[in-house]
């Protein structure tokens, strides 16, 4: 008999209402309990045409037309959490935590647009799906990712265009330390996510969220995770 490889669903790793979530930054783990879900239906997002060879002239916040960012939380009572997927095929998204903060590439050195690292493309995350896990992006008012595009072809591709399956999350902060320490290195059943790139350092917390997490447990996680507390 014939054996089936079956690949997971990112509809698999949305969260349900009661679930445990850690957010890794440089200061320290928020943690957070999910109380509310709400799904999002939101509209294909442009990055526009890319010329054979080249690239897009700077990153993309995906705004609307009201200067809204599509991955950024309108309210910092919510969390976005969010898959994608690109058309054309060949078409290789990069994306970064503004100003400067490359995701998916472990390089000593800044990367290049045109480099063949730290991209996602049509193949691995189609337009229509099923997207990739690798898109996976969880975000929150103030801290959101940028795209580029690069075009390997000879020829110009028109429009590059991404597409999202996104969920909305109201939220409790966790402050209750035995809990906090089993969700970050004990048995608890929880969803951690490095925010922005784990070296050399992820990305800063919100000063918004830093105030309502707290400095000190913030920097008590860290010591937790490093078999410290």
């Amino acid at each position: 008999m014939d054996s089936v490889l079956l690949k997971q669903s990112h509809e698999d790793l949305f969260l349900e209402q009661g679930w445990l979530l850690a957010l890794g930054f440089h200061e320290g783990w928020a943690c957070f309990r999910v109380t509310h879900k709400e799904w999002a239906n939101l509209k294909p997002f442009s990055l526009g045409a890319v010329v054979a060879l080249s690239n897009l002239a700077a990153y993309d916040e995906a705004m609307d037309s009201q200067s809204r960012r599509y991955l950024e939380p309108h309210n910092e009572a919510l969390i976005y959490h969010t898959f994608w997927g690109v058309t054309p095929t060949a078409a290789r998204i990069k994306e970064q935590y503004p100003p400067r903060e490359d995701l998916g590439s472990m390089l000593a050195i800044e990367r290049s647009d045109a480099d063949a690292v730290g991209y996602i493309d049509g193949y691995d995350s189609p337009y229509r799906g099923p997207y990739s896990l690798k898109t996976e992006l969880f975000t929150v008012k103030e801290k959101y990712p940028a795209f580029q595009a690069y075009n390997p072809l000879p020829d110009n591709m028109y429009n590059v265009m991404l597409s999202f399956d996104q969920r909305h999350y109201l939220y409790e902060i966790l402050k209750d330390k035995d809990l906090i320490k089993n969700m970050l290195v004990g048995g608890v059943k929880v969803k951690k996510y490095t925010m922005g790139r784990a070296w050399p350092n992820p990305t800063s917390i919100p000063k918004w969220l830093q105030d309502l997490v707290g400095s000190e447990l913030l920097g008590w996680s860290l010591k937790v995770m490093g078999g410290k507390a």
